[in-house]
């Protein structure tokens, strides 16, 4: 539950909102047809595209699987990112997902750093070994 929060806060939501009406749109299907498939109640697909509720991280795979795209499609404005969020993996998404909102780009840098850091030192240690 809290790691759906976390995501949640890295979440514009309006970005969630345009783009899960979007792929509702490009998937032909029904908003009743949706909920159907996911085992909820309509209501709670217009609170999502209402911005009434919010989505969790597990109902965000699953409408990913429902609607046939890359969970993080719902997570991008234009094109260009969706084409450098297509090309992390999953390790690389999962680390940007879980920053904090508010950090500040020298923090980011330095996280950056540091994983890089942290990389280099595992990197050494099988090379000596």
């Amino acid at each position: 539950m809290k790691k759906d929060l976390q995501l949640m806060h890295m979440i514009d939501k309006d970005i969630f909102r345009k783009n899960f009406a979007q792929a509702i749109d490009e998937s032909g299907l029904s908003q009743r047809e949706i909920a159907r498939r996911l085992k909820l109640s309509p209501s709670t697909i217009t609170g999502w595209l209402h911005g009434r509720t919010e989505v969790s991280t597990d109902s965000i795979l699953e409408i990913a699987t429902v609607l046939h795209k890359d969970p993080s499609w719902f997570f991008i404005s234009n094109s260009n990112k969706e084409t450098a969020i297509h090309n992390l993996s999953d390790n690389q998404l999962a680390l940007a997902m879980s920053a904090d909102p508010d950090i500040t780009d020298e923090q980011l840098q330095q996280a950056i750093n540091y994983v890089r850091f942290i990389k280099q030192q595992e990197d050494d240690k099988y090379d000596s070994d």
